[in-house]
């Protein structure tokens, strides 16, 4: 069965298996980590009652970075500031002196690549691979509280001056959402809206797409995630891959307040974003719910499909996925674009579902060539299916 027919039986399956819409706010997912070298990370889906062994630490974190990514300052104290396919970011406070997160991180196995790398003391290393176990399905949404756990597992809030150090037991809690949506869907186009569609098929417009995305760029995060999947999210992006594993490509999601903040001017000359904001101006959608709070996060399985599961379909329905419309089409799989220094030339886009390749170099100091900047120009419209199921264990 090729690609395309997958795609169709799939949107059939969604719709028949939907769950109904009882899904109050209550806590998912329970993760504990014990944050001293060759400490063991769990997760428990009922509350810490059970629990299942997914990785250990492998170095310890046992300082905080005072001078975070700008988004974290969005975020409430003591939640996570962010959830990606290559790290976990905590949000302790706000630095006085500068408002500026302050925050630690969970990293995967490997090289360390985006914010976590500016202070490595203040990084719990792990050993799962990146886009696996926390960074792959088992991880938290943007806003899951943290907690520190006591005597006799009682759970106490970060302190304002909160300190990672060897031998603390972190226990970070997913919490369902309190409203279960289907899909969030993006018109790409100058006033474009942003529908969601919830559970009972009701849809409803919160947003415009106030500048459309037409190119890729080099968000180097998307090497560890499969094209039309959720390589982030925070308080002010959506980092969405088009590229295979292993290679370069993507684009985002920002609100407008986010994209003129001074730290990111670079964003008003290139084509890899899409900046949206809510429907009433005087709103901000700085970590805000659901595109920058509560819930998104990188869920994917290569195997899910093609593994010989018995329970292959609930594999499935339980990722995140994100569509496209290009051209005439009616929803399909996103392009699939890389940015690859050892593309030919003359590389042009290929035949459906197969990777164009744009000869590009990585370094972000040199630019990117035309055929990256409007890689997108085909496409109307996006969007992002949420999980439908809870699959356990991965």
């Amino acid at each position: 069965m090729n690609r395309t027919a997958i795609c169709s039986l799939l949107c059939a399956l969604i719709v028949a298996a939907w769950p109904s819409p009882s899904w109050a706010a209550q806590e998912e997912l329970r993760i504990r980590v014990d944050n001293r070298q060759g400490g063991t990370i769990v997760v428990s889906r009922d509350a810490g009652t059970s629990w299942l062994r997914i990785g250990q630490v492998t170095s310890p974190a046992n300082a905080v970075n005072q001078h975070s990514y700008n988004a974290s300052r969005w975020v409430p104290d003591g939640t996570v500031a962010a959830s990606a396919v290559n790290a976990i970011h905590i949000k302790v406070a706000n630095a006085a002196e500068t408002g500026y997160g302050i925050t630690f991180s969970l990293v995967p196995a490997g090289e360390v690549v985006g914010a976590a790398t500016r202070k490595y003391s203040s990084v719990i290393v792990t050993d799962m691979p990146p886009g696996t176990g926390l960074f792959g399905g088992l991880g938290p949404q943007v806003g899951s509280p943290v907690y520190i756990e006591g005597t006799g597992g009682k759970l106490g809030k970060l302190a304002g001056d909160y300190h990672p150090a060897s031998g603390d037991v972190l226990i970070i809690v997913r919490q369902r959402p309190p409203q279960r949506l289907r899909y969030i869907d993006f018109a790409n186009e100058f006033g474009g809206d942003i529908t969601v569609t919830y559970a009972d098929g009701s849809r409803e417009v919160i947003g415009l797409v106030l500048r459309p995305v037409c190119g890729i760029g080099r968000f180097e995060g998307t090497r560890y995630a499969a094209a039309g999947r959720l390589r982030a999210n925070h308080a002010g992006v959506i980092d969405i891959s088009t590229s295979p594993r292993a290679l370069v490509g993507g684009f985002q999601i920002i609100p407008a307040d986010h994209a003129n903040d001074a730290e990111v001017s670079y964003i008003k000359t290139n084509t890899q974003w899409m900046v949206v904001g809510p429907r009433h101006q005087d709103e901000s959608w700085k970590g805000a719910a659901p595109l920058f709070s509560g819930y998104l996060y990188p869920s994917y399985r290569p195997d899910d499909l093609i593994g010989g599961y018995a329970n292959w379909l609930q594999r499935t329905l339980s990722r995140c996925q994100v569509l496209a419309k290009t051209g005439e089409g009616d929803w399909d799989l996103l392009p699939r674009i890389a940015l690859d220094p050892q593309a030919p030339e003359t590389s042009k886009p290929p035949e459906r579902h197969r990777t164009w390749h744009i000869r590009a170099s990585l370094d972000v100091r040199e630019p990117l060539p035309a055929a990256a900047q409007r890689a997108l120009m085909n496409l109307r419209a996006v969007r992002i299916r949420l999980p439908q199921e809870l699959y356990w264990p991965e």
